[in-house]
């Protein structure tokens, strides 16, 4: 005979094992049912600029590989932190995603009203591309070099209208590194994008623009706005008389290898799904026609694990930790 007390320990027990079971079934249903929708990868600028156009050059090769749709979705503003703190909020599932280049490291240094950490908030998934920071100005102004540009920015400095896309992104980043680097003053405008700014100096409202090969490279090539210098080591494939900075004697610092582009998820969101957002990118990046459309406007395919691309943020985010120290914004154009 049973007693009532071992009755009741194993009734205990088997809710017990059958609680445990279930916990177990869901995890493992959950990870091996993602994606079960739309993945929605949020950029934080508008539409045209160099974080925009790997977004949709890779979007539809990780719905290929994923089996659901990936939607690109603008989210400008406030230097980038717009964007961020949307995603940091997002249900940690992997179906919402943040496009993270430079500026989603520098945000927390510049904006003071920030809510989220990107140390904390979000988890690395992958390195999508890289790209070099170029300098582009309008031909009318007869400026045809960057130390000719130093020389008309000490003259007047207030006749130089640099555009940026807020205090912390890469084309303020890339400006701010070359006056730190020449000494020179100029006169800021801030946009909420490249692809518009460009537009402002073809139509001679602006007077230059830091901005990757992504947006620049074809209007150089027509003519319509002239390429001054080029970070990196080497000089664009494309445009094989533009200098790099280095070539003019300009230390461009922290922005000397240019931009990044990759991927984060919120906190939260399960390893499983993260290692299966990162092979979708990977495998992406190993079709030579996708990594043709990124050679076709200066971008180069990177790829990686999550963990180094966790390795290279926490060093970066570091590094401008510093550079950064008492720059603020409040807000943008």
């Amino acid at each position: 005979m049973i007693s009532g007390s071992s009755r009741f320990r194993r009734t205990l027990l088997g809710i017990a094992a059958i609680a445990a079971a279930s916990c177990f079934t869901k995890s493992v249903t959950a990870d091996e049912a993602f994606p079960s929708r739309t993945i929605t990868l949020v950029v934080a600028f508008p539409p045209g600029g160099p974080p925009d156009v790997v977004a949709r050059i890779l979007g539809p090769a990780m719905a290929q590989a994923l089996g659901k749709p990936v939607v690109v979705e603008n989210r400008p503003g406030a230097s980038a932190s717009i964007a961020g703190a949307s995603v940091a909020r997002a249900e940690p599932d992997g179906h919402t995603l943040l496009s993270a280049d430079l500026s989603f490291v520098v945000s927390p240094y510049v904006v003071p009203t920030i809510t989220y950490d990107p140390m904390k908030d979000f988890k690395p998934v992958v390195l999508m591309a890289r790209t070099s920071l170029t300098m582009v100005i309008d031909p009318k102004t007869g400026i045809g070099t960057a130390p000719d540009l130093v020389a008309a920015a000490r003259k007047d400095p207030s006749s130089i209208k640099a555009a940026h896309t807020g205090i912390g992104t890469p084309p303020n980043l890339g400006l701010m590194s070359f006056l730190q680097a020449t000494g020179v003053e100029v006169l800021q405008v801030p946009y909420k994008g490249a692809a518009q700014a460009i537009q402002d100096i073809v139509a001679g409202h602006i007077t230059l623009l830091c901005t990757g090969p992504s947006t620049s490279v074809e209007l150089t090539k027509a003519g319509k706005v002239r390429m001054l210098g080029v970070t990196g080591s080497k000089r664009l494939a494309e445009l094989p008389d533009v200098p790099t900075f280095a070539e003019s004697g300009i230390d461009m610092g922290g922005m000397k290898d240019g931009q990044y582009f990759g991927i984060a998820a919120p906190a939260g969101t399960p390893d499983a799904v993260v290692t299966k957002i990162n092979a979708a990118v990977n495998k992406a990046l190993e079709d030579p026609q996708i990594r043709g459309q990124l050679e076709k406007v200066a971008f180069e395919g990177a790829g990686g694990t999550a963990a180094e691309f966790a390795a290279m943020l926490k060093a970066q985010s570091a590094y401008w930790k510093g550079a950064m120290a008492g720059v603020t914004v409040s807000s943008t154009k």
